[in-house]
């Protein structure tokens, strides 16, 4: 029977690097098991923890093609949420909820660092995750070097609203009638299912050119051996159970009112077409936000999936990031600074 691995890290001799790290394996988080896949081609290197969208929509099934560059600077940490993926066999539903996911990103980046022997790491959030990050960042920031807010939520309701009115517009200005109606059918939100707002992203998708279509999934399907076919099952299951049993408490979020200050600095990567959390949302926070440093990196040429879709450029503001802080020290930080990169 097909298991699941990852590849170690070679040298351009194929033999293994002395000092990388390539792990899949679960750990015990809050009682339960929870899979993690950490790569890099140098443990003396920070850790990145990347928290994936959805909710559900785990990372560790495809992702290890995009971070090649990230790991030769860091040590990246994918993680299958609780319920999530490979995480998501045996939970108890009481328990999905924010409060626990957020303490469970802290247990696993205290497990992290003492297993690595850092002080603090780097957490980057995806979508749902992003959230996941800043509310943990918000509690737990003597642990967190810095925030990286992947297309960034901020008020779920607001967040909807402008989604579905950027789908209309673009429905009628291409004329296109099958759309128009079926958008007027569902209704402007705010909607009571995960999966009528995903009625929603079929439209919308359609009339985002730059928005990433399934097929890098299809081929992970075929080519990822981080995942076998029974975990792309459970991959699909999940992502339907998370969102039921999470989707009240995620569509009340209002990072507005909920964090407008983090001690850290913070670091926002925005899709210029992504209308999925929409950007606008996320240059408002971003300004209203205080925070000892904060940016704004934009990615011309991507919708909701900038780290996919442009990794290039994503890994490049990563280490631009860790540049900027080579020390661990808060003393290191300098004054606030926001930059806009090329208006619209």
């Amino acid at each position: 029977m097909f298991k699941s691995r990852t590849p170690k890290m070679l040298d351009e001799k194929g033999e293994v690097l002395e000092n990388s790290v390539s792990i899949l394996e679960p750990v015990q988080i809050a009682g339960i098991k929870q899979w993690i896949l950490v790569r890099g081609e140098d443990q003396n290197c920070p850790l990145l923890l990347f928290l994936h969208g959805g909710p559900g929509s785990t990372q560790i099934g495809f992702i290890r093609k995009y971070e090649q560059a990230l790991e030769k600077h860091f040590i990246v940490v994918n993680w299958d949420q609780r319920g999530a993926g490979k995480s998501g066999r045996k939970v108890d539903p009481s328990t999905m909820n924010l409060a626990q996911m957020v303490e469970d990103t802290n247990e696993l980046i205290i497990y992290l660092l003492s297993r690595f022997g850092k002080r603090t790491l780097f957490l980057a959030g995806h979508s749902w995750g992003s959230i996941l990050g800043v509310l943990t960042t918000q509690k737990y920031p003597e642990n967190i070097t810095s925030y990286i807010g992947i297309s960034q939520l901020v008020n779920m309701e607001l967040n909807e609203q402008i989604s579905y009115d950027y789908a209309v517009q673009r429905a009628q200005e291409a004329g296109h009638q099958k759309a128009i109606a079926a958008l007027s059918k569902i209704g402007r939100p705010p909607y009571s299912n995960f999966k009528t707002m995903m009625k929603q992203r079929k439209w919308l998708i359609k009339f985002i050119p730059m928005e990433l279509s399934s097929d890098y999934l299809l081929r992970a399907i075929l080519s990822s051996t981080e995942y076998t076919l029974v975990d792309w099952y459970f991959f699909a299951k999940n992502i339907l159970i998370s969102n039921r049993l999470l989707w009240d408490e995620f569509m009340n979020v209002n990072l507005f009112e909920e964090v407008p200050q983090l001690s850290v600095p913070v670091y926002l990567c925005e899709g210029r077409h992504d209308y999925q959390a929409p950007f606008e949302l996320a240059i408002q926070y971003i300004e209203k936000l205080n925070a000892p440093q904060k940016r704004i990196f934009w990615f011309e040429d991507s919708g909701h999936s900038p780290h996919i879709s442009e990794p290039k450029q994503f890994s490049e503001i990563c280490l631009h990031i860790k540049n900027t802080y080579k020390t661990e020290s808060r003393k290191e930080i300098k004054p606030e600074v926001l930059v806009h990169q090329k208006s619209r």
